[in-house]
């Protein structure tokens, strides 16, 4: 008998195939599948990823067959038929794909066979299973990418010359990462420093023609087990090696290592690499010292818990550790990865992290990751909306990091590579001030230092009378 998750964060694999294919310049998502998919993607992952909109191809503009009860009756393939023809006429694209949902499967629909009538009429088009039931939004974003790879003869014509310098970055999940864009920006300018060209495939900073020079890269970057099948199957069939880390670099320190290895692997000059790290630290240096006085005057060394992503939570809570000085007391990681990468994940954090006494625990339920939260000596939380009420229930300040994020607009904004670092930092900063500040309304109001009852209010910052 299966479990229920309360507050299910990671949703299906179909709707993770949707945002990542609607994440694709000039890349058209087709629904096959029930009546309410498309809009529950939207509705439960687009708009609580920092109030992410529909786009061109996704929301309520989504293709989709809307499936009913006649088609699980009497099969769905000339439903599919119609919608590719309809598609291609309102709606201009480079590609389609075409994503099957739970019924479709079931029913055993002929979809390869619709999708070749579309490739027959000289539109470029393929097909991805991706039935809720097989997995999660991770899977989905695996199954998406490997299909496109597999029949990409039937899309585009590879570039022919290698480039030594092209590396692809995979394992951000658009939407399901809610920084995904400002993330997939700060890794990109921080490997173009050291000289390398770089796909990101995804968002407004990926040009349109990376997808037709993917084959020619000459490394593949994983940040999440999810990403691993794809950099394994390009190593198998377009021979480029990969290399994989537990989670995307956050500021100088992490950055730094990162593109070491980079460059070690492309065969970089080595001068060049170890002068963008050396300059990038200074700046870093910088703002940290412009950063103290908060620091102390507020007390940000605080025992503090994060959820969300393996990808996401990894290196911030590396940052937030080393060069910050926080102290980690529990990091919950929400993604379902395999028993293997888990392990792992946990000797290298603590390989790093010599002496943390940091929990590392792998949990997806919502009220599970309350009671865990809750009972833990903690004065900070970093995680999702869905933690929100922890923070507010023991009292400390809270910062928005992992999906989903319900109260806050994301654009640009990220945290990986060396300039993400800063970006943490203001909003480290402005979740403990808006708190502590708080207290300012004690010694402003009336000009007094005492309620209403008479009784002593708090100070109005917690360092000033030290």
């Amino acid at each position: 008998m299966g479990n229920t998750t309360a507050g299910n964060r990671n949703s299906c694999m179909l709707h993770g195939a949707v945002q990542t294919i609607k994440s694709i310049e000039g890349a058209v998502p087709i629904i096959h599948s029930t009546l309410g998919c498309g809009v529950q993607q939207y509705a439960g992952i687009s708009s609580l990823s920092g109030g992410g909109g529909s786009g061109y191809t996704g929301g309520l503009g989504l293709p989709s067959t809307n499936f009913l009860e006649r088609q699980v009756v009497f099969g769905g393939s000339s439903r599919l038929r119609e919608q590719l023809k309809n598609t291609v006429k309102i709606k201009e694209g480079d590609f389609y794909v075409v994503l099957t949902g739970c019924t479709p499967e079931l029913v055993g629909d002929d979809v390869p066979a619709m999708t070749k009538e579309l490739q027959e009429q000289q539109f470029k088009a393929i097909h991805v299973s991706t039935p809720g039931f097989k997995g999660s939004v991770h899977n989905g974003y695996t199954a998406a990418v490997t299909g496109i790879l597999r029949q990409f003869d039937k899309l585009a014509v590879p570039a022919s010359v290698k480039n030594s310098r092209l590396v692809n970055l995979f394992g951000i999940i658009p939407e399901q990462d809610v920084y995904w864009r400002g993330n997939l920006k700060g890794l990109k300018d921080s490997l173009e420093g050291i000289g390398a060209d770089v796909n990101v495939l995804f968002g407004p900073d990926a040009d349109k023609g990376e997808w037709t020079t993917l084959f020619n890269a000459a490394l593949n970057v994983s940040f999440s087990s999810h990403s691993l099948p794809i950099c394994e199957w390009l190593e198998r069939n377009a021979g480029i090696p990969y290399v994989h880390f537990d989670g995307y670099p956050v500021g100088a320190l992490q950055t730094g290592e990162w593109l070491r290895c980079i460059g070690k692997q492309l065969d970089l000059d080595q001068e060049k690499v170890e002068a963008w790290i050396g300059l990038k630290e200074q700046k870093e240096r910088y703002y940290i010292v412009q950063f103290l006085d908060a620091y102390y005057k507020y007390g940000f060394q605080k025992k503090f818990a994060l959820v969300g992503d393996s990808a996401a939570v990894l290196g911030t809570a590396r940052f937030l550790t080393d060069p910050l000085g926080l102290l980690p007391s529990l990091i919950v990681s929400t993604d379902d990865i395999p028993q293997p990468a888990r392990s792992a994940i946990v000797r290298q954090w603590n390989e790093r992290q010599p002496g943390s006494e940091a929990r590392i625990v792998f949990e997806s339920d919502a009220k599970a990751i309350e009671e865990l939260v809750i009972s833990e000596d903690i004065e900070l939380l970093l995680g999702s909306s869905i933690e929100r009420r922890a923070a507010e229930r023991k009292g400390i300040p809270f910062i928005p990091v992992s999906f989903p994020v319900a109260d806050r607009i994301v654009l640009t904004k990220g945290y990986a590579g060396f300039d993400g670092a800063f970006t943490l930092l203001e909003d480290l900063g402005s979740g403990i001030l808006s708190v502590d500040s708080a207290h300012l309304l004690y010694q402003t109001d009336a000009g007094s230092e005492k309620n209403e009852q008479g009784a002593d209010q708090k100070p109005a910052l917690s360092g000033i009378e030290n």
